[in-house]
């Protein structure tokens, strides 16, 4: 079931974001982040406009999405937002991932949301199979932006048009 993820559920959600951490070259930062760090992360997404979504099972938070503004304090880009997932690697390859991305672009498509985009590393194959079934395209790239251990990845920018008929 996918719902508002609320404050009882941010344990949960940073257990998640941390496996890719841990995982290294998923997420950019290199160090878990803390249970603060994850609440004021979330003081900043309103249900309304900015909503976190959780995929549970069982009681159990397994999947979460966020909308998240797009360069905020730029008011010209007030209808593009960023969206990110994370799936706990106990349940990859279930299909959490599509039905959390449906979720998340069923929202968008009913808000004032005109572009959405996606940021992530150019390793993470399985983000970008994901983002590309949903008609995501590569909208930017940056060279060996990411350094990590020794290795130098592309940071991408996939997005995806809401109602391209009329834009």
């Amino acid at each position: 079931m996918i719902r508002l993820a609320q404050t009882e559920h941010l344990k949960a959600i940073n257990n998640i974001y941390n496996q890719a951490v841990k995982d290294g070259l998923r997420t950019a930062h290199t160090d878990p982040l803390s249970i603060e760090e994850r609440k004021r992360w979330f003081r900043n997404h309103s249900a309304t406009l900015f909503p976190v979504f959780i995929y549970e099972l069982d009681n159990d938070v397994i999947g979460w999405l966020s909308i998240s503004p797009y360069r905020s304090d730029r008011q010209a880009l007030d209808d593009i937002v960023e969206m990110s997932y994370y799936v706990d690697y106990n349940h990859h390859g279930e299909g959490i991932g599509t039905q959390l991305m449906e979720y998340g672009l069923d929202f968008c498509r009913s808000a004032p949301y005109r572009i959405v985009v996606a940021i992530l590393i150019e390793s993470n194959k399985a983000s970008i199979k994901l983002l590309e079934k949903f008609d995501f395209v590569e909208g930017g790239r940056i060279p060996d932006a990411i350094h990590y251990q020794g290795q130098y990845q592309d940071h991408l920018y996939l997005y995806k048009k809401l109602n391209p008929a009329t834009q």
